[in-house]
């Protein structure tokens, strides 16, 4: 891929500034409307040491407007980041929609240094490969724009430059890349580097090699790149191809097992007060000490429960989180997000929430909301919770093999037992605070819910991120099956780190 490429470019003299002048008012025309449009451009820069990233950020910096461009260099990572998956960090810098933000490398730098062994391998595993593919399908499938840059320079070249920049205090990846002996040097890595930028140069997100021996040479190119890409995708975005965001009827997924999967789940399964007591101090404590055990091996726990109204979800949540120190854990209660959320792909305000090591996320209600109430009230279009499920497989997935305990519940009560319970908070001063409109609403339409958790759970359903339903008509009954899942997984867990 890169040996194609002739390094000997030039801007012949004198046409430099009627050149790249009309290239400059266009970037900066088009940046514009791209925030009209209400989405983001993601611009990473990557390149051979010394290829000369900072100096074309830099020649870009006046052009585009200071007020909507962020960047992002990306040296060795803190302490906090350290603290979670590589790509916590990556999601957590993501720009709001309608700004641009540029990495002065990025997530490829990252997964070279933490995950490339010169000498155990000649090339990255295929599982970082998998990553970074799903994890920029993810950020162009929610309509924003990535371009990925590689400047490219002759072994000759790198060699003077870097002689040159040695000394520099702002070479701020200079430790961070020599945490591998000779990382991106041209006459060591160049094949390893050629085979990471082919099976990432995907069609939705190419790779642009830029011959970059003359700066200006390769400053030319990367706008005539930015131009081109954002004049196409604008031209898409007003071309008419607009999804629709009306509501969609649950009878658009057909597959006759959709109604059978909360069907199987037993409500007749009971716990009596007497016989609840004890089991419940029991297993709590049990708890408290697999607490302990995660936090010293370091093991973020993810807990998400999911379930009808009036479920029992608040009560399952309040008995597991009193087995816990509470320095070790927090519960996230999830609504409808706010207008700074909004401004982000829907999956990023749970990326930031997601746990450190050793320490326990419970999300009350979670990203499951995708295709649960925004698809069946209509908040997002078919398209966008149709791929939700491949889009929270991939994140889920990301997760567990990051090392993170995921235990997913659906707490299951019939029609009947739901409508009992809402009489039972609206005609009882004290719980009467649980009961709203919104909840009777979401009860008339119980079964296109009903449809769209059936087909959550089979689409959801991984072999290492299942579901558990939880039948919860008796309260008792659904406390204990909680708690005993959740030491289950923490016990196997455990016992597979030994």
């Amino acid at each position: 891929m890169l040996e194609a490429f002739d390094l000997t470019g030039r801007i012949p003299k004198g046409q430099y500034s009627s050149t790249v002048e009309p290239l400059e008012a266009r970037a900066a025309e088009l940046q514009r409307l791209v925030r009209r449009h209400g989405k983001s451009v993601i611009i990473v820069m990557e390149g051979w040491r010394g290829s000369g990233i900072t100096r074309i950020i830099n020649m870009l910096q006046p052009v585009l407007d200071p007020r909507g461009t962020r960047i992002h260099p990306i040296a060795e990572p803190n302490d906090i980041e350290r603290d979670h998956g590589m790509f916590w960090r990556f999601w957590s810098r993501l720009p709001p929609y309608g700004q641009t933000a540029i990495f002065d490398r990025s997530w490829y730098t990252s997964t070279i240094v933490e995950h490339y062994n010169p000498d155990q391998m000649d090339e990255i595993p295929a599982s970082c490969i998998e990553d970074i593919n799903n994890f920029e399908a993810q950020i162009i499938s929610d309509g924003d724009l990535l371009l990925k840059f590689f400047l490219h320079i002759s072994k000759e070249e790198q060699k003077r430059r870097l002689i040159v920049i040695k000394d520099s205090p702002f070479t701020m990846q200079a430790r961070y890349l020599l945490q591998k002996e000779g990382i991106y040097m041209v006459n060591r890595d160049f094949a390893m580097i050629d085979r990471m930028l082919m099976k990432t140069d995907m069609p939705t997100s190419p790779w642009t090699i830029v011959e970059a021996e003359s700066m200006k040479y390769g400053y030319v190119r990367i706008l005539q790149t930015f131009n081109s890409a954002v004049e196409c995708w604008l031209t898409e975005k007003e071309g008419g191809k607009k999804e629709q965001t009306k509501t969609y009827l649950i009878k658009t997924i057909t597959e006759p097992e959709e109604a059978t999967i909360l069907q199987k789940a037993d409500l007749s399964k009971s716990y009596s007060h007497k016989e609840y007591k004890p089991v419940l101090q029991s297993l709590q404590e049990e708890l408290h000490d697999l607490q302990l055990e995660i936090y010293k091996r370091k093991i973020p726990v993810v807990i998400v429960f999911e379930g009808w109204d009036a479920a029992g979800k608040g009560g399952c949540i309040i008995r597991l989180a009193e087995s816990f120190n509470p320095r070790g854990y927090v519960v996230e209660p999830i609504g409808p997000p706010n207008d700074w959320e909004k401004m982000y792909h829907y999956l990023w305000r749970f990326y930031i929430r997601f746990p450190g090591k050793g320490k326990i996320t419970i999300f009350d209600r979670s990203w499951y909301g995708r295709v649960l109430v925004e698809r069946v009230e209509g908040f997002c279009s078919e398209s966008e919770w149709q791929r939700a499920y491949h889009e929270i497989n991939v994140m889920e997935d990301g997760l567990i093999r990051d090392g993170t305990i995921l235990i997913k519940f659906w707490l299951h009560i019939d029609k009947d037992e739901q409508l009992r319970r809402f009489e039972e908070r609206q005609n009882t001063p004290e719980k009467n605070w649980k009961i709203t409109e919104e909840d009777w609403r979401n009860r008339e339409k119980w079964d296109q819910y009903e449809m769209a958790v059936n087909a959550m759970i089979r689409r959801t359903t991984t072999t290492r991120a299942p579901w558990t339903i939880i039948p919860a008509n008796n309260k008792y009954y659904a406390r204990i099956a909680v708690l005993e899942t959740v030491r289950s997984a923490l016990q196997k867990k455990i016992k597979e780190i030994k």
